[in-house]
């Protein structure tokens, strides 16, 4: 079972992951495609330079809840018991204690809500037939 998210309950806080690098690996993303360690720092970089704005199945930007921290993995490390390999893009979210953001953080806590998205595009390229 591949982790999604790590929960500070008396924080209000889940870490997330964003993107993991699939370099040297089979696996893949939901969507069948593959990343470079590089392609996924990048695409933090320029997240982190240009939005940084938390919204809602890619509609609605939200003040409940918000993206805090934004990073990627300096080196492997595991996180409950699951090893998050380096250039893994992370973001560590805040639930503030509104009604939505009660709300949101209600479905992290019970796994409704478990990971996010990059809603990014993307030049791709078939690697194998």
């Amino acid at each position: 079972e591949q982790i999604n998210k790590s929960v500070n309950e008396e924080q209000r806080l889940a870490l997330f992951v964003v993107l993991e690098p699939q370099e040297g690996d089979t696996t893949t993303d939901a969507h069948g495609d593959t990343y470079s360690a590089t392609e996924v720092e990048l695409a933090a970089r320029n997240f982190g330079e240009h939005c940084m704005k938390a919204n809602l199945f890619h509609k609605v930007e939200l003040e409940d809840a918000k993206i805090i921290e934004n990073y990627t993995a300096p080196a492997d490390f595991y996180l409950d018991g699951k090893l998050i390999k380096k250039s893994t893009w992370l973001q560590l979210w805040y639930f503030p204690e509104t009604e939505l953001g009660e709300a949101l953080w209600q479905g992290v806590k019970s796994g409704e809500i478990s990971g996010v998205s990059i809603q990014g595009s993307a030049d791709t390229e078939k690697l194998n037939d």
